[in-house]
């Protein structure tokens, strides 16, 4: 896992250093505009099917609004595959929001730190039956959004999630250890914007 985590930073430092020397355009995070964007990656899932891999896919989307070009309040949702053998699967999904905290929003790179928090549902179909767990998450992590072009580029992003569900009684807990990279488009906004 840590090996993973660090060639998947590796990789991002280098890509973003590439694109902070390449990229002529100057762009920049401006007050009361918005985004989308769509990314996939891996996602490390802390034991929650004994003796299955902890190793997964995951892709979502999210849609932002910068209030201020400091700070992007967002909504998001996530899915992620966990098993899936024999006509059992088992799949989770997070659909939520929380905020990113830009720190150099005037350049090509900007670094941001994001807290997330909202609902979750673990679905379990094992042997023709099906059970639903409903619950929460909350996560914190970082990342980076780098400009290609004025109003697009790519966002690399590491976070951890705690996910709790329950159901009938029983409940389920487990940690996510996720490093994705997306493509987001960018639009609106108030302010000069730099040449």
């Amino acid at each position: 896992m840590r090996t993973i985590v660090k060639n998947a930073i590796s990789g991002l430092c280098i890509a973003a250093s590439f694109l902070l020397i390449s990229s002529t355009l100057r762009a920049q995070v401006l007050a009361r505009s918005g985004d989308v964007a769509g990314y996939a990656g891996y996602l490390y899932t802390n034991n929650i099917i004994p003796g299955v891999s902890n190793n997964h896919g995951v892709y979502g989307a999210t849609g932002g609004y910068n209030i201020t070009p400091y700070i992007t309040a967002y909504g998001e949702y996530g899915f992620a595959p966990l098993y899936s053998e024999s006509g059992d699967t088992v799949h989770a999904q997070i659909y939520g929001g929380g905020a990113r905290f830009n720190m150099t929003p005037d350049k090509k790179v900007v670094p941001y730190g994001v807290v997330s928090f909202g609902g979750n549902r673990l679905t379990v179909n094992i042997g023709g039956s099906s059970v639903n767990f409903n619950g929460y998450y909350i996560g914190v992590g970082g990342g980076a959004n780098c400009y290609v072009g004025k109003n697009w580029g790519v966002r690399p992003e590491f976070r951890y999630l705690r996910n709790e569900f329950s159901s009938g009684g029983e409940s389920v807990s487990f940690n996510d250890f996720a490093v994705t990279g997306g493509v987001f488009y960018q639009w609106g906004g108030t302010g000069k914007r730099k040449k």
